[in-house]
């Protein structure tokens, strides 16, 4: 879970991440950004890194579509990685829907949320996830 006031890099930092975990010299600290995988997923392109936008995805169907893509292996990449932006605006259904998934992650699924407002999701949500705090330089 990255939170932090908007411009301060969440959804980078999150891009950044699925390189690193996905970069064929990796998981490693320094992706390489050469390889198929570093450019793909830095252009967007990537099958295997799905971004979502939670303020346009936030009813219960569409969580639950996402989680049934998110059981199948990855295309090619290490990891299939999720990540949803302004997560905060999913609906509590959508939030329950979630909360099974990641109680028990399917195997090579990472999931990277973002969020201004924090204290919008759910205790439950955040008990689960590993918390880094942004804030402006």
């Amino acid at each position: 879970m990255l939170s932090g006031p908007r411009g301060v890099g969440k959804t980078t930092s999150a891009r950044i991440l699925a390189r690193a975990l996905n970069c064929v010299e990796g998981p490693t600290e320094r992706p390489c950004g050469k390889c198929r995988h570093c450019i793909d997923i830095a252009a967007g392109n990537d099958l295997d890194v799905i971004e979502i936008d939670a303020a346009s995805n936030t009813k219960v169907e569409q969580m639950r579509d996402i989680l049934e893509r998110a059981i199948q292996a990855p295309f090619a990449a290490r990891y299939k990685v999720y990540i949803i932006d302004e997560v905060h605006m999913l609906s509590i259904a959508a939030f329950n829907a979630l909360l099974k998934t990641l109680e028990e992650p399917p195997p090579n699924v990472i999931f990277i949320f973002a969020t201004t407002e924090i204290d919008k999701v759910p205790e439950t949500i955040r008990s689960r996830c590993v918390m880094h705090s942004f804030r402006r330089l």
